[in-house]
């Protein structure tokens, strides 16, 4: 049996040849030394390639040393999650937008459709059994996703948006330190942005439950990440939902593994404004908002990632709908659309942020 040598030493070899044939052309015949030259630069290509291809992920949580000092902290904190002694914090943002990670918001995972939500509703009255296990969900090209849980919704996403807003500032929960959020359901609504009623403490109490039950485990960037909980809640002096008040406390907790999510360019801090859009809007709005630039986009692969309620056929004139609005000046810019077109056979779509660079798309 042949034993292969390890990648590195491979890579050191043929970097080695390629320096050795780049001073061979130099004694080599005129005729010849250029094809010698040529041959160099494609082997020193290929060292190159096997190199980039060697190198491990980056971890999504940055390790500082435990003296680091909170300069240290918050510069590292600009790009990623970050870890220092026992502590591990989520990125910083402003407090004007909210943060999620990519990965929930170029998936299914909080669906464009309101039947979800009634339905959701109707399974925390005891109503309807609809917890799903392992159920993969639709996903943008290069991520496998699967979760367990009640199925969730756009309002979902608004109030998992806010959680993650109370440790902007704050390390996360571990289970030797569980650093629960004490806070209170006007407080919540508040720091949300919704109404002050009974209807609207219910509704947020019912997407906390929610949350509290989803799992999701993911393959993203050549990273396996786990998360068992997304968020642990509690209600003290929990009183009917007709009886609720603003007053009632809530205890939040965002467990650490919850920050494997927030690695280099894999989320998105988005205006609160754009957070709060329901409904197909909501939903693209979040969704371009995580992009750099324009490009083409099959309108079948939009579909299954919205989770859009009706029929195919029904779908375009929704999402003309919803971009339209989304070109409204009074779009955060991080959302609003400049323009956006069909291709010819009106199979793919092109939109075009005015905060991306203007490049016009060859129309297909």
């Amino acid at each position: 049996m042949v034993k292969r040598k390890p990648q590195a030493d491979r890579i050191a070899e043929l970097q080695a040849l390629a320096d050795s044939t780049a001073e061979a052309a130099l004694g080599a015949e005129p005729a010849y030394q250029t094809t010698v030259l040529n041959a160099a630069e494609t082997i020193k290509h290929i060292a190159s390639n096997m190199s980039r291809k060697n190198i491990a992920p980056a971890p999504a949580v940055l390790t500082l040393p435990d003296n680091a000092t909170a300069q240290e902290l918050r510069s590292a904190r600009t790009k990623q999650a970050a870890r220092r002694g026992q502590d591990v914090y989520l990125p910083n943002w402003s407090s004007t937008a909210r943060a999620l990670p990519d990965v929930f918001l170029r998936t299914a995972l909080f669906s464009s459709s309101s039947s979800v939500q009634k339905q959701n509703d109707q399974v925390l009255a005891g109503d309807l059994p609809l917890v799903v296990t392992n159920d993969e969900i639709a996903s943008f090209s290069g991520i496998s996703f699967f979760f367990s849980g009640y199925r969730l919704c756009q309002y979902d996403r608004q109030v998992y948006a806010t959680c993650l807003d109370y440790y902007r500032e704050q390390p996360l929960a571990t289970d030797d330190c569980p650093r629960h959020i004490r806070t209170s359901f006007h407080a919540f609504a508040s720091r949300m942005g919704g109404t002050h009623n009974a209807k609207t403490y219910r509704s947020i109490r019912a997407s906390l439950l929610r949350l509290s039950f989803a799992q999701i485990r993911l393959r993203s960037d050549c990273l396996n990440i786990e998360v068992p909980k997304l968020l642990s809640v509690g209600f003290e002096d929990d009183h009917p939902a007709e009886e609720m008040k603003g007053a009632n406390v809530v205890l939040l907790c965002v467990p650490e593994p919850v920050a494997e999510l927030f690695g280099v360019a894999s989320w998105t801090a988005i205006d609160r404004q754009a957070v709060d859009y329901d409904g197909l809007r909501g939903w693209l709005a979040n969704f371009y908002a995580t992009h750099k630039k324009a490009k083409w986009l099959p309108i079948e692969t939009l579909y299954r990632l919205s989770g859009y309620e009706s029929k195919m056929s029904n779908f375009r004139g929704s999402v003309v709908k919803a971009l339209d609005k989304l070109k409204e000046p009074g779009t955060p810019v991080c959302s609003r659309v400049a323009k956006y077109h069909f291709s010819k056979d009106k199979t793919r779509l092109y939109v075009v942020r005015e905060a991306w660079p203007t490049n016009d798309a060859t129309e297909e």
